[in-house]
């Protein structure tokens, strides 16, 4: 009994998926990809390839960029500004456990939202309702 116990608990964990994501590919303002569907358990790891970023969530309209409060709120997250200064400069990772299937928008923070209202923006789990699509617009706009 202990064992199948410990074997149902584990299975979640098990069953996990890594999900790559690449931030600044080229010296480009952008995320690859932009947008992805995970499930709890499931990691979103962002390799920084160039330049000075960050990934920070932040609310979907309104006061997009920069985040309002510094980014975070609830389940969200902040990598913190991930320089990559030089080329061959060692990648820089972030790690974002997911705890919730509910949608999430992130940009990047940095020159007080600038790359985020040009368009340096990510959605996890979005909906029919609250479209990655929609939430660039609401960036740019912002």
């Amino acid at each position: 009994m202990r064992f199948s116990s410990l074997l149902l608990a584990l299975l979640p964990a098990a069953l996990a998926v890594n999900i790559a994501i690449q931030v600044g590919v080229d010296d480009n303002l952008t995320f690859t990809p932009v947008q992805t569907t995970a499930n709890i358990g499931d990691t979103l790891t962002f390799t920084f390839v160039s330049k000075n970023h960050s990934v920070t969530t932040t609310t979907f309209s309104g006061h997009v960029c920069p985040p309002p409060n510094g980014g975070v709120g609830p389940n969200g997250w902040d990598s913190g500004f991930m320089p990559v200064l030089n080329p061959g400069d060692p990648e820089l990772t972030f790690v974002y456990t997911v705890v919730d299937t509910a949608p999430h928008f992130a940009s990047c923070k940095q020159d007080g939202g600038t790359h985020c209202r040009s368009g340096m923006t990510f959605a996890l789990n979005p909906t029919a309702d609250m479209t990655w699509d929609e939430f660039i617009i609401n960036a740019i706009e912002s």
